[in-house]
């Protein structure tokens, strides 16, 4: 249910952003006023979209980790704070969806994603419920979900990792 309304404010989110970028301007305030419509009520959410090249199907499952934990109960994250880790979810996805894929920027950009849900976790804002391991021994909550994604991506860029990297 959750992922579901998260999906469905997803792209009413989309649609309208779109919708206000096509829109000419007649002032810069006009622009800004169009933003700042477009990011008001429920446009809060982790969404990276589809990706071109590749399904990425690790990222899909961390984003919705970090929607379940946004969402729970216990969570005081704020809408600033959604929309840092949305812009930073969708850099890495933009940097994984390469051919050949960037793990350097992947590195960097899924470690400023830890470090982030680190400081929310640790600051009482971000809840981190247990969900199954998505294989035998894998994290069980989406800080040690982002802990090990951002491994496994830092080991690719250092030509660590062979196999798949996603």
């Amino acid at each position: 249910m959750i992922r579901t309304r998260s999906i469905a404010t997803a792209a009413l989110t989309v649609f309208f952003t779109a919708a206000c970028e096509r829109a000419e301007p007649t002032a810069p305030l006009a622009s800004q006023a169009a933003l700042s419509m477009a990011k008001v009520g429920e446009s809060c959410s982790i969404d990276i979209g589809e990706t071109q090249n590749r399904p990425l199907p690790a990222l899909h499952e961390l984003e919705g980790w970090l929607d379940d934990a946004v969402d729970a109960a216990a969570s005081t994250v704020n809408c600033g704070q959604i929309r840092s880790l949305d812009a930073k979810m969708e850099a890495l996805a933009k940097a994984l969806d390469q051919n050949p894929p960037n793990f350097d920027a992947a590195c960097g950009i899924s470690g400023a994603i830890v470090a982030q849900v680190s400081a929310l976790v640790e600051g009482g804002q971000l809840v981190t419920p247990s969900f199954p391991p998505p294989f035998p021994g894998g994290p069980t909550n989406v800080l040690s979900a982002a802990e090990a994604l951002n491994e496994r991506w830092c080991m690719a860029a250092r030509g660590e990792l062979v196999g798949p990297q996603m």
